[in-house]
C-alpha cells in the first residue's frame, strides 16, 4: 500500500501538525510507503475558471497553470497513491485555506472524468480508501462540518465508492484539546487496520458446495472452505436454507451475495475457517 499524507495546516507546530507527525510514524512503523504533502509550503495557483469553467479541467481533466505552480505533480501523487490521510484545522466549520484550494483544483480536474466519453478517462480517486482527521482548537463542533465539506469533495471524485476493502471514507477523527490523547491512539489504529486490508488477498470466485459450506478462491492462489450453516439460524439469512438461492453465491466487491442485502462479509470469513 502507498500512502499519500495531505497536510493542510499552515504550522510547524500545534495539535494538527502532532498527527501528522503520528500518521507519518505509525506508517514508519508497519512499513508502509508513505509521502506527506505540506500543502502550506506550496503556491498553488486558485482557480481562474478559465474558459467560463469549462477549460483544461473539464476536458483534458488537468490544470493549466498545473506544471508552473506544482499541482500537476500533485495530481500525480494522488495517482500513484493506494489510500489517503486528509489533515486539517477546523476554521469556522471547514476545511483550512490551503486543503480546500488543493481539493477545489483536485475535484476539477478529477471529478469530471465520470462524464468523458473515453474509457480510460477514470479518476485518480476513484475506489481508493481515506482518513479524514478534523483538528479544532475549541469543543469540536465545527469537525462535523468539517468531514462533509471534505467528503463533498471526494465523493465525486470516486472516493465514496467501495475500494478494495471497505467505503471510500475510511473513517473520520475528530480531534479537540481534550481527546487528543486517546483520538491519537485512534488514527494509529485507523491506519493499521486500513493496511491489514490491504494486505488481505480478495475474493474472485465463490462455488456453492454441498452441506451449505462454500469454496472461496482468492487472488494470492489460496482457496478456503467456509461453513455458512451457523448463519442459517439468523432471521437475515434463514433463506439461503432454499439450496436453490444458495447456490446463486457470487463474489461481488468485498462480500459473498446471494442478493441484495442477502450477503457475508468477506471480512468475517477470512482466515476465520480452513484454508485448503
Amino acid at each position: 500500500m502507498k500512502l499519500l499524507i495531505i497536510s493542510g495546516t499552515p504550522k510547524t507546530d500545534g495539535i494538527t501538525y502532532s498527527f501528522v507527525k503520528t500518521a507519518e510514524e505509525t506508517a514508519k512503523t508497519l512499513g508502509i510507503e508513505a509521502e506527506t504533502i505540506t500543502l502550506s509550503s506550496m503556491n498553488l495557483n486558485k482557480c481562474k475558471m478559465c474558459d467560463d469553467g469549462w477549460g483544461m479541467c473539464f476536458y483534458e481533466h488537468y490544470c493549466i497553470f498545473g506544471e508552473k505552480d506544482g499541482f500537476t505533480k500533485l495530481q500525480q501523487k494522488v495517482k500513484e497513491a493506494d489510500a489517503y490521510i486528509y489533515l486539517t484545522p477546523v476554521y469556522w466549520g471547514e476545511m483550512s485555506e490551503e486543503l480546500k484550494l488543493f481539493m477545489d483544483k483536485l475535484r476539477r480536474c478529477e471529478a469530471t472524468k465520470q462524464w468523458d466519453s473515453r474509457v480510460e478517462e477514470v479518476s485518480f480517486h476513484k475506489g481508493k480508501p481515506s482518513i479524514f482527521v478534523a483538528v479544532a482548537g475549541g469543543g469540536g463542533g465545527g469537525c462535523g462540518a468539517t468531514f462533509v465539506h471534505l467528503e463533498r469533495a471526494i465523493g465525486p471524485m470516486g472516493g465514496d465508492e467501495w475500494p478494495k476493502e471497505h467505503a471510500g471514507i475510511f473513517d473520520c477523527i475528530s480531534v479537540n484539546r481534550w481527546n487528543q490523547r486517546y483520538k491519537r491512539e485512534a488514527l494509529k489504529a485507523a491506519i493499521t487496520t486500513m493496511y491489514d486490508f490491504f494486505k488481505r488477498p480478495r475474493a474472485v470466485s465463490v462455488e456453492a458446495l454441498p452441506d451449505y459450506k462454500l469454496l472461496i478462491t482468492y487472488d494470492n492462489g489460496e482457496k478456503q472452505t467456509f461453513d455458512v450453516t451457523p448463519y442459517l439460524e439468523m432471521k437475515s439469512h434463514n433463506v439461503l436454507k432454499d439450496i436453490t438461492l444458495f447456490n446463486k453465491a457470487k463474489v461481488s466487491g468485498t462480500k459473498i451475495e446471494w442478493r441484495p442485502l442477502l450477503d457475508i462479509d468477506i471480512v468475517d470469513i477470512y482466515p476465520h475457517s480452513k484454508l485448503v
